[in-house]
C-alpha cells in the first residue's frame, strides 16, 4: 500500500506563521585550551566574560606597530580548564535542545585554529562525552516514553516526512530486517579494529542523565540523524551505503537545494531513524570512519573537512481514541538542531603542507573567509541600514546555513583558543571574527505556542481507562484513586451500597428474590452515573483550562511586548550610559590636552625669547666676521694680484719661446719647399720626441677623446724638450674583442664638399657613420665606434686629385673618454702612363708627409666644437 504524503506545517519557526520577529545576537563563547605550565601563553583570562591577549616579542604584533599592546576580547562567556565538559554543555548547548524538543530550530558550530580543541568540544571522549553526545542523551531521556514506532514517520528525500499507519511501519520493519540479515558471503580480510564504533567503548561510556521537563505528553516523537561532510568545497553523505569501499570509490557529491518552505537542504542525504543513544552513535561511528582526517605537522588528527551532524525531531499529536494511533496529519512539526564541527584555519608557512594537503588547506581557508565575509555583511546591513546582498551560494557551508541568518534559529559558536605564543598570529585574527560575530543580530519569530484543539491529559486519560476496563473484565479489585500514579492507577470510584441479604429462608422464598432483582437493576442504572458526572466535571475543566490558556497566551503576549519594551530601554539607557562615559573621558582627554597645549605654548614663548637673543649675538657675530672677512679678502686680492702678474709674465716668456720655434719651423718649411731637393733631416721630423705623443686639438678640450699620431706623423717637439713618465690613460695595443660584434663600426670624417672618386678601388666600410664636422662627442665616445677615417683632397702639381685616407683606432681612456690613434694613411691617385714623375713632385710627396700633423689638426680643429659646461 502506498503511503499518503501528509500536509505538513512549515519547519518550526515557520515564515509565515503569524507572529512578531526579535532581533537576538549571536551567541559567541569562548574555550581556551589548557597548556602545559613550562609553555609561554599569549592570552590571559581576565573575568568570566574577557580575555586579554597580549602579542609576544618577535611576533607580527610588533611588526605590524603594536608594539605589545594588549588587547581585550568580551563573549557571552569563557570557560578555561576549570571547567568540565557537562558544565559547557549545559551553559551553551541544553537550551538549544530545550528548544529542539519545543519545535524550535537551532545552530551551534565550533571554530577556531588547528589544534584548538573544537572537535574534543564537539565529541568529546568515551568516558566523557562532549557537546554531541549529551544533545543525544537528554533527547531520548525527554522523549524515552513518548516514542512513536519505528517507520511510523518516513523521509520523503524533499526535506519533509511522511506519514504511514501501522501496517505499513511494520511491513517497512521487515524489509529492514530481511536486508540487515547477512547472507552467504566470500570469505575477507578481516578490516582493523579502530576507536570508532567498539562496543565496548559504547558500554564504558558516561551518559547525561539530563532531560526536558517541559514536554508535551500529548505529541509522539521519532528522531532522525544525518551525518554529512563539506570537503573542498564538495558535500558528501557519510552515511551513504552505496560506497562501500573508499579505497577504489569515491563518495558522490551532494546538491545543496531549496524546498517548498524555501528551506534549504541536502538532495538525497541519508536520514536514518534511530531509537536509542546507542543506535545514534552507531550511525555517528560509521560516518567518522569515513570522515577526510590526516596528519599534519600542528595536529596528529587534522580534519580535512567541516562536518555537520544533525538531530531531527519529528513530532504530532495522536488522535484522542488511541494512545498511539494514527497521527493528526496537519500537526506535523519538525525542528533540527545541526552540530558543526568547521576545519581549523591554518597557514601553509607553519603546516608545510603540499600537493592535497595544500589544496586542502586552501579550501577550509576560503570556506571560512566566506562565512567571516556574510556575517560582516549582515552586521553592515544592520547598522547603517543597507541592503547589500549577502554571497552565501560562494560557499557551500554558507548556503546550507542561510536560513539560519535569516532567522530559523538560534545561532550560537564556541570558539576554541590554543593560548601558545606560536599561534598568536592566528588567535588574534580569531578573536576578532568572534567579536565581530557578536555584533550580527538575527531576526527570531517570536510565536506563541502552537494550540492543537486537543484536551490536555488526554493520553494519560486513555492509558487509565484501558488500564480500568482491563482490571474489571478480569473480575480484580478495583485500587483506590491515588494522583501521584499518573498511569497505572485507577481514577473512577464505584460508589454502590452494600448487597441485600442472599440467605433464601425456604424455595419459595420470592422476597428475597425480588430484593436482589431491584438491587441489581438500581446498580445497573447507577453504573453510568460516575461516567456521567466525570464527564460533566471534565467539560467544566475543560472550559476553566481553555479559558486559563487563552488568558495564559494573551499574558504571555503582553511579557513578550514588555520585555521587548523593556530590552529596547535598557538597550537605550546602556547606550546613553555608554555615550555618557565616552563624553566624560572625552572631556578629561579634552582638557588634559589643552592644559599639554598651554604647557607647550609657555615652553615656546620661552623658546623664542631665547632664539631672539641668540639671533642679537648672532647678528654682532656676524658683523664682526664680516669685517674680518673684507680685511681678509683684500689681502688676498693683491696676493692674487701678484700672482698672477708672475704667472702672466712667465707665461709670456713661454709664449715667446715657442712663438720663436713656431718661426723657426715656418723658416725650416719654406726652405724646404725652396729647395729643389728635399732634405734627409725631414724625413726624421718628430723622431725626437717621445712615442705616441698624444696631440690635443684645441677645439676638443672638453671633448674627453685624445688624438695620437704616429712618430713619422707627430709634430717636432721643441728642442730641449725632456721625456716624463706620467699615469697611463689609455692601452695603444687595444684591440676591440670579436665578440663584440659582426664587424667594425667606422666613424667617416669627409670634407663638406667631398670630389667623387672615378677610381677601381673605393673606400669599402661596411658600417659607418659618416660626418663633415666633428661636433658631438659622442661620435668619438661611443662604444660601438672602433675606426675613423679622416679623408682630404687636394691636387698635385701636375693638377691631379689626390685623395688621402688617414685611418685610427679609437681606445677608450681611463676618465670614461676616448682618443684616436692615427696609425695609417691611403692614397687614391690617378696617373698617366706616359707621364714622368718629377723630383718636385717626390719633394712634395715628402714635405706633404711632413706636414700632415698640421693638416690634421687644422681639420679637427676646424670641425670641433667646445662643449658647454
Amino acid at each position: 500500500m502506498k503511503p499518503s504524503r501528509s500536509k505538513q506545517l512549515k519547519k518550526t519557526p515557520g515564515k509565515s506563521r503569524s507572529g512578531s520577529f526579535k532581533d537576538e545576537p549571536v551567541e559567541v563563547y569562548c574555550r581556551i585550551k589548557p597548556i602545559p605550565n613550562t609553555l609561554e601563553s599569549c592570552l590571559k583570562l581576565i573575568s568570566s566574560k574577557t580575555v586579554q591577549l597580549f602579542a609576544p616579542e618577535g611576533f607580527s604584533g610588533y611588526r605590524n606597530g603594536l608594539n605589545g599592546k594588549e588587547i581585550q576580547y568580551t563573549f557571552k562567556q569563557v570557560f578555561d580548564d576549570s571547567y568540565s565538559q557537562k558544565e559547557i554543555f549545559d551553559t551553551v548547548a541544553f537550551p538549544l535542545v530545550h528548544q529542539l524538543v519545543n519545535g524550535k530550530n537551532g545552530l551551534l558550530f565550533t571554530y577556531g585554529v588547528t589544534g584548538s580543541g573544537k572537535t574534543y568540544t564537539m565529541n568529546g571522549e568515551h568516558h566523557d562525552g562532549g557537546i554531541m553526545p549529551r544533545c543525544i542523551d537528554v533527547i531520548f531521556n525527554s522523549i524515552s516514553h513518548y516514542q512513536a514506532k519505528k517507520f511510523v514517520f518516513k523521509p520523503d528525500k524533499m526535506n519533509g516526512f511522511e506519514i504511514q499507519d501501522e501496517s505499513e511501519a511494520l511491513l517497512c520493519c521487515q524489509n529492514e530486517l530481511g536486508y540487515l540479515t547477512p547472507g552467504p558471503k566470500n570469505p575477507k580480510t578481516p578490516k582493523r579494529k579502530d576507536c570508532y564504533g567498539d562496543g565496548d567503548a559504547l558500554q564504558n561510556r558516561t551518559p547525561d542523565d539530563n532531560k526536558v521537563e517541559s514536554l508535551d505528553e500529548e505529541n509522539m516523537y521519532a528522531v532522525f540523524v544525518t551525518y554529512i561532510e563539506i570537503y573542498n568545497n564538495n558535500v558528501h553523505d557519510l552515511l551513504d551505503d552505496s560506497v562501500e569501499d573508499l579505497i577504489t570509490k569515491k563518495l558522490q557529491n551532494k546538491v545543496i537545494r531549496e524546498d517548498g518552505n524555501r528551506n534549504m537542504y541536502v538532495h538525497g542525504v541519508t536520514e536514518i531513524e534511530v531509537k536509542s543513544p546507542d543506535e545514534a552513535f552507531e550511525v555517528f561511528y560509521k560516518g567518522q570512519r569515513r570522515k577526510r582526517m590526516a596528519h599534519t605537522n600542528l595536529n596528529e588528527e587534522s580534519s580535512r573537512s567541516h562536518s555537520i551532524f544533525t538531530i531531527r525531531l519529528v513530532q504530532a499529536p495522536t488522535e484522542a481514541l488511541e494512545e498511539q494511533g494514527s497521527v493528526l496529519k496537519k500537526y506535523l512539526v519538525v525542528s533540527q538542531l545541526s552540530l558543526v564541527d568547521l576545519a581549523g584555519s591554518e597557514r601553509t608557512n607553519r603546516t608545510k603542507n603540499t600537493g592535497q594537503r595544500l589544496r586542502e588547506a586552501g579550501n577550509i581557508n576560503n570556506s571560512l573567509m566566506c562565512l567571516r565575509t556574510c556575517l560582516e555583511i549582515l552586521r553592515e546591513n544592520q547598522q547603517n541600514g543597507s541592503n547589500k546582498i549577502v554571497p552565501y551560494r560562494d560557499s557551500k557551508l554558507t548556503h546550507l546555513f542561510k536560513n539560519y541568518f535569516d532567522g530559523d534559529g538560534q545561532v550560537r559558536m564556541i570558539v576554541c583558543v590554543n593560548p601558545k605564543v606560536e599561534d598568536y598570529d592566528e588567535t588574534i585574527h580569531v578573536l576578532k571574527f568572534a567579536e565581530m560575530t557578536q555584533e550580527v543580530q538575527v531576526p527570531r519569530l517570536v510565536t506563541p505556542r502552537q494550540d492543537f484543539c486537543v484536551t490536555p491529559g488526554r493520553r494519560r486519560y486513555n492509558q487509565y481507562m484501558k488500564k480500568t476496563l482491563e482490571e474489571i473484565n478480569s473480575n480484580t479489585e478495583v485500587r483506590e484513586l491515588n494522583f501521584n500514579e499518573p498511569i497505572t492507577v485507577n481514577a473512577v470510584p464505584v460508589v454502590t451500597s452494600p448487597f441485600p441479604s442472599l440467605f433464601l429462608l425456604n424455595y419459595d422464598d420470592e422476597m428475597t428474590l425480588e430484593n436482589l432483582k431491584v438491587y441489581l437493576q438500581q446498580r445497573l442504572a447507577k453504573r453510568n452515573e460516575p461516567l456521567e458526572k466525570l464527564n460533566e466535571l471534565y467539560q467544566k475543566l475543560r472550559q476553566e483550562l481553555v479559558k486559563r490558556e487563552g488568558e495564559f497566551l494573551i499574558m504571555k503576549q503582553e511579557i513578550v511586548g514588555v520585555k521587548g519594551t523593556l530590552e529596547q530601554e535598557r538597550k537605550k539607557s546602556a547606550n546613553l550610559e555608554s555615550q555618557l562615559g565616552y563624553c566624560q573621558n572625552e572631556r578629561l582627554e579634552l582638557l588634559k590636552k589643552v592644559e599639554e597645549k598651554e604647557q607647550i605654548n609657555r615652553e615656546l614663548q620661552q623658546k623664542t625669547e631665547d632664539l631672539n637673543m641668540l639671533i642679537s649675538q648672532k647678528i654682532l657675530d656676524k658683523e664682526k666676521v664680516k669685517e674680518k672677512c673684507v680685511s681678509k679678502i683684500a689681502a688676498a686680492k693683491e696676493k692674487l694680484a701678484r700672482e698672477m702678474k708672475l704667472k702672466l709674465n712667465k707665461e709670456r716668456d713661454e709664449y715667446q719661446t715657442k712663438m720663436k720655434d713656431q718661426q723657426e719651423k715656418f723658416r725650416m718649411i719654406r726652405e724646404f719647399l725652396d729647395e729643389a731637393t728635399p732634405k734627409l733631416t725631414s724625413r726624421n721630423y718628430g723622431l725626437r720626441g717621445p712615442e705616441n705623443t698624444p696631440v690635443t686639438p684645441r677645439s676638443a678640450v672638453n671633448t674627453h677623446g685624445t688624438f695620437y699620431m704616429p712618430p713619422n706623423l707627430t709634430e717636432t717637439p721643441t728642442h730641449g724638450h725632456t721625456f716624463k713618465r706620467g699615469i697611463a690613460v689609455s692601452n695603444p695595443r687595444h684591440r676591440r674583442s670579436r665578440s663584440a660584434g659582426c664587424g667594425d663600426v667606422w666613424l667617416d670624417h669627409k670634407p663638406p664638399t667631398a670630389v667623387e672618386l672615378n677610381t677601381v678601388f673605393q673606400p669599402s666600410m661596411k658600417r659607418r657613420k659618416s660626418v663633415t664636422k666633428l661636433t658631438d662627442v659622442k661620435d668619438i665616445v661611443n662604444s660601438k665606434t672602433s675606426k675613423y677615417c679622416l679623408t682630404t683632397q687636394e691636387q698635385d702639381t701636375d693638377g691631379e686629385l689626390e685623395t688621402k685616407l688617414y685611418k685610427g683606432d679609437v681606445i677608450p681612456t681611463t676618465g670614461g673618454g676616448a682618443q684616436v690613434i692615427l696609425n695609417d694613411v691611403e692614397l687614391l691617385k690617378q696617373l698617366s702612363p706616359t707621364s714622368e714623375l718629377t723630383s718636385r713632385k717626390r719633394s712634395f710627396i715628402e714635405e706633404s708627409n711632413g706636414v700632415t700633423e698640421s693638416r690634421c689638426a687644422i681639420s679637427i680643429e676646424g670641425h670641433s666644437k667646445r662643449t658647454k659646461t
